[in-house]
C-alpha cells in the first residue's frame, strides 16, 4: 500500500683510578687511589661538562708545563707562563706539582682529591650533586603542557542529515535545499527519526511526482519531477508524510503537506507550485488523522 501520493634516560658512576687530565710529555704514573668523587652527579650532561672542565684543565696545565711560550701571545700553549718546575713553593694550584707529591699530572689530580674540604673536587663534586637535585627538583614541579589535540573538521549539519536521509544523487541537492530551511529541516530530521530508508528516484505511474511507502519508510520522486520547478516541493511533501508515518493518511495531511512543500519551496528557489494538488488518489482517505498535532511534536506549527 502506499499514500501521500502526489498526481497532476643515567650516567655511570666515576671513581677508581685518577682521571688523566689531558697528554703530558712525560709518562704518568700509575695511579694508585684515584678522586673520590663521592656521590656522583645524576646527569650525564653534567658528567660530560665536568670532563670537559678537566679536559681544558690539563691542556693549560700541559702548555704552562712546557716553558715553551712567549709573552704577549693569545694561545693558551704560549701564553708565556713561567713553566711549572721554576714556580715558588706555595700552596696555589701551579705550584702543587712541586710539593714533594707523586709527579706528573696524575699525581696532581690525586693530591687534589686528597686535599681538604675546604675547596677540593669532592667538595665542588658534591656542590654539583646538591645543584643537579636542586635542578631536578625544579623541572618536577614545572607543569608539563600537553600538545594541543589536532583540530577536527566542523561537522555540517546539512550535509550530515543529507547523508543520513540516504539520498539519491540526482536528489542530493534538492534534499540539501529542504534541509537548509528551517521547516524543511524538521521534516528531514522527523522522517529519519522515524526509520526513513532514502530517498530514491523511481519509475511511477503516469502523473505521479512523487509518493512515499510506509511499509519500505521510502519517499520515490518520478524522474520527470527532477527537471521541472516542482522538486523541492514534492521532497518536502513526501517528507511531511515520512516524518508521521504512525498517524496514516488523510485529505487534511495531503492539503498540510502541500502547504508546507510549497512554503519550503518559495523560501529555497522563489518558485511557486507548478501543479495543482488532487486526482483520483485521494479518494477514500478520511477527512482528518490528527496531521496537525503530529507535526506539533516536531516542532511544526500548522
Amino acid at each position: 500500500m502506499s499514500y501521500g501520493t502526489i498526481g497532476t634516560g643515567l650516567g655511570a658512576p666515576v671513581g677508581g683510578a685518577a682521571t688523566n687530565l689531558g697528554n703530558t710529555a712525560q709518562t704518568a704514573p700509575a695511579a694508585t687511589g684515584g678522586l673520590d668523587f663521592g656521590s656522583t652527579l645524576n646527569s650525564n650532561l653534567w658528567l660530560d661538562a665536568v670532563g670537559k672542565i678537566l679536559e681544558g684543565t690539563g691542556e693549560v696545565m700541559q702548555g704552562a708545563a712546557g716553558g715553551t711560550g712567549t709573552a704577549g701571545t693569545g694561545s693558551l700553549g704560549n701564553s708565556g707562563y713561567t713553566p711549572l718546575a721554576n714556580q715558588p713553593q706555595s700552596n696555589s694550584f701551579m705550584g702543587l706539582a712541586n710539593q714533594g707529591q707523586t709527579g706528573g699530572l696524575n699525581g696532581l689530580t690525586q693530591n687534589i682529591g686528597n686535599q681538604g674540604t675546604g675547596g677540593d673536587l669532592n667538595s665542588i663534586m658534591q656542590q654539583l650533586n646538591q645543584l643537579v637535585n636542586q635542578l631536578q627538583a625544579m623541572v618536577g614541579q614545572v607543569p608539563q603542557t600537553q600538545a594541543p589535540a589536532p583540530q577536527q573538521p566542523p561537522v555540517d549539519p546539512v550535509a550530515n542529515l543529507v547523508n543520513q536521509a540516504k539520498a539519491d544523487p540526482q536528489l542530493q541537492n534538492a534534499v540539501r535545499q529542504v534541509a537548509q530551511d528551517p521547516v524543511g529541516n524538521k521534516l528531514l530530521q522527523g522522517a529519519v527519526n522515524d526509520g526513513l530508508q532514502g530517498i530514491q528516484v523511481a519509475n511511477l505511474p503516469a502523473g505521479f511526482f512523487g509518493q512515499t511507502i510506509p511499509e519500505q519508510k521510502v519517499v520515490q520522486i518520478a524522474p520527470g519531477t527532477i527537471g521541472g520547478t516542482d522538486l523541492v516541493r514534492t521532497i518536502a511533501h513526501e517528507l511531511t508524510h515520512a516524518a508521521t508515518l504512525g498517524n496514516g493518511d488523510s485529505l487534511n495531511e495531503e492539503n498540510v503537506a502541500d502547504k508546507l512543500g510549497t512554503q519550503v519551496q518559495q523560501r529555497q528557489t522563489g518558485f511557486g507550485p507548478g501543479y495543482i494538488l488532487g486526482g483520483d488518489a485521494y479518494k477514500g482517505l478520511p477527512q482528518d488523522n490528527g496531521i496537525v498535532n503530529a507535526l506539533k511534536l516536531l516542532g511544526i506549527n500548522v
